[in-house]
């Protein structure tokens, strides 16, 4: 008969009950971490089951450790009496219950351990290799051992067998003091880093010494303790964090979970400021997923309390490597076109006509008729970036797949750096420049149509206007690498529909308009040789700039995306013709 339940928590790693027998008999029964049996124990073979245990765990086996002890009827009664009162207090309950556990599991008689296999998912071992690669720099937070922690580690291939491990645990604490290992691992692996290339916080370094780095919970503890004078251990913090930084992965073991939120912070707030990516199958996983940037919970056995705290959610652990290797790549790309493209277009649109107020006298008379002011970002120019900012695949999703390392072009923020930024705000003002003055010098000697008719102020606005609309699709259709029937279909189509709406604003007296400033002005611009003349031109010498960075940075500097691009085009050209040879009864056939 179950009588109580002593709940399980991070801190005491371990849980017990108290049952009573069909005979009456009260016993007590608590099953936990190794750390957390052993302490507590007064009897039973514990030398033997603490070997066994570490064998065991060096296999990469789950270990638990069993103990009991017998309640006489006042010790159990004094029990309840302690566990009700911790349970009804007003005030600091959870210290007073943990109180009561810690009197309670006290004097136990061992009974056991147990092992059980926890193996890994399918394709858990290429799903981080692929991270690595990808130059993302792969932790692992885990409440067990050190010895099954390290086996797994080096069965997901986080470890290798060349990598060097450097311990950072208790054990080592207590032989020397935490500042001593802490210079001594920072020696160690930074010794050649004056020789060495290495990704601050993204992936493997390039020697061939990787290191990687164990520690415990109880070593974190030290480091993120503050000091006797109350100032906090910044200096540990920074140290640990410089050798982390040289090493290709991280071990963190017997981990609470606040430990593990911790840490996630500690790497979310220093210098460099990393994304940070927590991903996590249980309830323990939570505090972490919380703290990162990005949060992903596996739906697994444990239960759906990560997938439920989670930014997003996935079946399995292999699908991370999609997620972030082709959807994350494509999402960005789009992203950061989106948004420069955004700017890029509004420059053009605008910088004309502040440039017009110099000419006009001040007088605020605007450059463009208010049916394209109104139109250009709302039909014009949105749907051509919409579909590029949903479809766009810059390269193939299995090429994305079988190189992890393209995903490196776009690590620290590569497109939205101010670099590209002021890249795409010269193209924009340079672009305004030539649709503005290349239109004012055509119609500096007042360009006369054949039928003696002039150009006037509305048919120059409607000049720049129509050069930039057709500049700023055309752009838009250089930096597209995906095209299907849609592309094609909204980027004419966009052309196409600003050409009509133009002959029908223009080309019909619309009754519920008082006045009707541009009739006529279209169909009269394009009367003109000249006008046809200046709008090709113009549009050829905007895109002229963007056109040769684009040859030019291919030819000379290109990036690893650009190679494979480049590769992949070649492959698509040349294809080999295969001929079928077959043997018929009158003799061979092709």
């Amino acid at each position: 008969e179950l009588l109580e339940v002593l709940s399980f928590d991070s801190v005491r790693r371990r849980m017990s009950v108290i049952v009573k027998s069909a005979t009456g008999e009260i016993y007590l029964f608590c099953k936990g971490a190794d750390s957390s049996i052993f302490p507590r124990v007064i009897e039973g073979k514990v030398d033997q089951v603490r070997c066994r245990v570490e064998r065991n765990a060096v296999e990469g086996l789950r270990t638990l450790c069993v103990a009991y002890k017998r309640l006489i009827p006042e010790e159990y009664e004094a029990a309840c009496n302690l566990l009700q009162a911790a349970k009804v207090a007003l005030q600091d309950r959870e210290k007073k219950l943990a109180e009561a556990y810690e009197h309670i599991e006290k004097d136990l008689i061992l009974l056991g351990a147990t092992a059980v296999e926890d193996r890994l998912q399918e394709k858990a071992a290429d799903t981080i290799e692929a991270l690595q690669k990808a130059g993302i720099k792969v932790w692992v937070l885990t409440g067990d051992k050190m010895e099954t922690a390290a086996a797994t580690c080096y069965a997901c291939k986080l470890f290798r067998r060349s990598t060097q491990l450097l311990e950072l645990t208790t054990k080592k604490i207590e032989e020397q003091s935490l500042h001593d290992v802490l210079f001594e691992l920072s020696k160690t692996v930074l010794r050649c880093s004056g020789s060495l290339t290495r990704d601050t916080f993204s992936g493997l370094s390039t020697d061939m010494h990787d290191y990687g780095l164990i520690i415990d919970g109880a070593a974190l503890s030290l480091i993120m303790k503050p000091r006797e004078d109350g100032s906090s251990s910044s200096n540990y913090r920074e140290l640990f964090l410089e050798i982390c930084r040289n090493c290709s992965a991280v071990l963190c073991c017997r981990m609470a979970p606040l430990q593990k939120a911790q840490i996630v912070k500690l790497i979310k707030f220093s210098k460099e400021h990393p994304i940070t990516l927590a991903v996590g199958d249980g309830a323990n996983d939570v505090s972490m997923i919380l703290e990162a940037h990005v949060g992903i919970g596996v739906i697994g056995k444990e239960g759906r309390q990560a997938a439920r705290n989670s930014d997003y959610a996935i079946p399995k652990f292999k699908h991370l490597k999609k997620m972030l290797l082709v959807h994350g790549h494509f999402y960005y790309i789009r992203i950061s076109e989106l948004v420069q493209y955004f700017f890029y277009k509004n420059v053009c649109f605008i910088f004309p006509q502040f440039l017009y107020q110099f000419f006009c006298g001040f007088s605020q008379q605007t450059l463009y008729d208010t049916a394209y002011l109104t139109l250009y970002n709302i039909s014009f120019t949105s749907l051509p970036i919409l579909l590029y900012s949903l479809m766009e695949q810059h390269v193939s999703i299995e090429v994305l797949k079988r190189d992890p390392t393209l995903y490196r072009d776009i690590a620290k923020n590569a497109l939205l750096r101010w670099r590209v930024f002021i890249y795409w705000t010269f193209l924009g003002v340079f672009d305004a420049l030539v649709f503005f003055f290349g239109a004012y010098f055509m119609f500096e000697n007042t360009t006369v149509t054949s039928n003696g008719q002039m150009f006037g102020n509305w048919t120059f606005g409607t000049l720049v206007f129509t050069v930039m609309v057709f500049t700023v699709t055309l752009k838009l259709a250089l930096d597209t690498h995906y095209w299907t029937w849609i592309n094609h279909f909204v980027i004419w189509g966009s052309l196409l529909f600003y050409v009509v709406f133009s002959l029908l604003w223009g080309g019909i007296i619309w009754p519920f308009l008082s006045y009707q400033r541009m009739y006529y002005v279209f169909i009269h611009m394009l009367s003109s040789g000249p006008a046809w003349l200046g709008i090709t031109l113009l549009v050829t010498v905007s895109l002229l700039p963007d056109v040769l960075k684009k040859v030019l940075c291919r030819q000379l500097w290109p990036t690893a995306t650009e190679r494979t691009q480049a590769r992949n085009k070649c492959l698509s050209v040349e294809q080999p013709t295969v001929f079928m040879l077959s043997q018929t009864s009158s003799g061979l056939s092709f």
